[in-house]
């Protein structure tokens, strides 16, 4: 039986090699590791190595990463991807589910839990169903948030907030917003307001997961409409 081939990405390289070191085995060998989830596509299409499985060491960009998750796993729809995070939180769970991913797992996991989940994703398993080795910060029952992604929108969305919605998927704060739209920060904050009651959103967490599944709805907008 051939080994389980992994891609590992992050930034931290010295936590990268530990990693490669806990999880090599006669059953699972790293084949790439990365520092950027922007360059395993690249390999994913091209003729080297192949990959059944993705473990993601969570970046400070996460939720503009979730896009190029998102783009992995609609894309590859057999790999499964595996986030490691400082800290699992519900807002960080709710664009890892959004975003395709199998398992949203705290680094504070041991490692012989850790090799045990990976096991579980590659034979099709979602960390996400309730497994035992999910850390027991993880609510039970997480869920996708379908209210934003499945209820009608109140009334339709103005360009300008078209163009919030655009700039909350790439996890931009309001001021760096307000620079790009030229517009007061004091404006983003009224037209956020209005986007959230818009698309029944409870804040920008799920405004961005809302965007990330509704991009056919934020088709680029001349920003003075």
């Amino acid at each position: 039986m051939s080994k389980a081939c992994l891609i590992l990405v992050g930034e931290n390289r010295l936590f990268g090699e530990g990693l490669c070191h806990v999880l090599a085995s006669e059953d699972l060998t790293v084949a790439a590791q990365v520092s950027h989830l922007s360059e395993v596509l690249p390999i994913l299409r091209s003729a080297g190595p192949r990959a059944d499985l993705i473990v993601y060491d969570q970046s400070k960009e996460f939720i503009r990463d979730c896009n190029a998750l998102k783009e992995i796993t609609q894309e590859f729809t057999g790999i499964g991807i595996v986030i490691l995070a400082d800290h699992v939180d519900q807002a960080g769970l709710d664009l890892a589910v959004a975003s395709g991913a199998c398992g949203f797992l705290p680094k504070s996991i041991s490692s012989a839990a850790l090799r045990l989940s990976l096991e579980l994703v590659l034979l099709g398993e979602d960390l996400f169903a309730g497994h035992a080795l999910v850390a027991r910060e993880r609510p039970i029952a997480a869920k996708p948030l379908t209210a934003p992604e499945t209820r009608p929108l109140r009334s339709p969305l103005s360009p300008r907030e078209r163009a919030i919605l655009n700039c909350l998927e790439m996890g931009l704060p309001n001021k760096t917003i307000a620079r790009n739209l030229d517009m007061a920060e004091a404006t983003v904050k009224v037209h956020l307001k209005s986007v959230l009651r818009k698309i029944n959103a409870g804040n920008r967490t799920q405004a961005a997961v809302w965007a990330m599944n509704n991009r056919e709805n934020l088709q680029a907008v001349p920003f003075g409409g």
